[in-house]
């Protein structure tokens, strides 16, 4: 269908505008994504730490039992 010349500046326009809102959301998602697994490294690093706390703490507890026998 042919459209008069105005018409189709319009739909040029909406479909740049349309083009430029989507790729801002691709890129505010893409740095939500890269927040998101910085913040899960980040409290994979912390209970990793907190993990070896705990079997130091096991393991010194457990040595300590086997010396008073």
């Amino acid at each position: 269908m042919a459209h008069s010349p105005r018409m189709q500046a319009l739909i040029q326009k909406i479909e740049a505008a349309d083009a430029a809102h989507f790729a801002a959301l691709r890129e505010k998602g893409k740095a939500q994504s890269d927040a998101g697994a910085k913040a899960r490294e980040k409290t994979l690093e912390k209970r990793l730490a907190n993990l070896s706390v705990a079997r130091a703490t096991r393991a010194r507890a457990a040595a300590k039992r086997k010396a008073k026998r």
